[in-house]
């Protein structure tokens, strides 16, 4: 592009020496000398700024690129991560159903039947093992917040990430804690036939007045109950973003 740009200005500004002088411009001729020179400055200084743009727009796609697909990532990770708080929803759903039908048959000494294995089995279930996928958002904390333009989005996904979820999985932990003696207390009382077919107690009829064992099943369904609440609030919260997230990949 210099090559050319010089080509023209040399149309313009014919740089001529006399006759038989080599080497020695003529008084009358300092004028286009000296248009010559700026010329050639000039040149070189819209040669560098017209590097520095096209450098610049590179770079802007560049980030626009790798901001799409850190948007792409998370907007993955909170479906994933609503998936998990759904599944566990309906999890904790289908244990306090089974706990239901436990204290039922204790409280009204219903008879025993085979099928009541699997719900003594899930009864004792206090809560599942909770996990939240953050690939994404070490991508973006990795990439610098600063690749993400949109303010408000960025502020909402970083306070879903550093701020609701580490409160949320805190609450969920203190919740239906794995209680030492109580596990002792169930083992014996029951023999392990499998997840599909549950416990088989080792005297029914033992259990109607077991109350300790009864209590605690009563106290594992409440929990259950505020870590239902505790994982909807949270779902709904990341429902939340990812609308944010997807409003804004399709402006992409």
């Amino acid at each position: 592009m210099l090559f050319i740009f010089r080509k023209l200005r040399r149309s313009f500004f014919p740089l001529r020496q006399k006759e038989g002088s080599a080497g020695h411009v003529l008084p009358g001729k300092v004028r286009t000398y000296v248009a010559y020179a700026i010329g050639e400055i000039v040149l070189i200084v819209v040669g560098i700024l017209i590097a520095l743009q096209i450098g610049e727009r590179n770079a802007g796609r560049k980030d626009r690129a790798k901001e799409l697909d850190i948007l792409r990532s998370l907007a993955k990770n909170l479906e994933i991560n609503i998936q998990t708080f759904e599944a566990n929803i309906e999890a904790l759903h289908d244990y306090n159903k089974s706990s239901e039908i436990v204290l039922k048959t204790l409280d009204e000494k219903l008879p025993y039947t085979e099928t009541l294995n699997v719900h003594f089995h899930k009864a004792r279930v206090s809560k599942d093992e909770r996990f939240i996928s953050q690939t994404g958002y070490e991508q973006f904390k990795n990439a610098g917040f600063s690749i993400v333009r949109n303010d408000r989005l960025k502020d909402e996904v970083i306070g879903l990430f550093e701020s609701t979820y580490p409160r949320n999985l805190l609450d969920y932990d203190q919740v239906n804690k794995e209680y030492v003696p109580v596990v002792d207390h169930i083992v014996p009382l029951f023999i392990y036939a499998g997840d599909s077919k549950g416990l088989e107690p080792v005297d029914f009829e033992a259990l109607y007045d077991d109350n300790y064992y009864i209590n605690w099943i009563r106290a594992y369904m409440k929990g259950r109950k505020d870590l239902i609440t505790i994982e909807t609030d949270v779902s709904s919260e990341t429902q939340k973003v990812l609308n944010l997230l997807q409003a804004e990949l399709n402006k992409k």
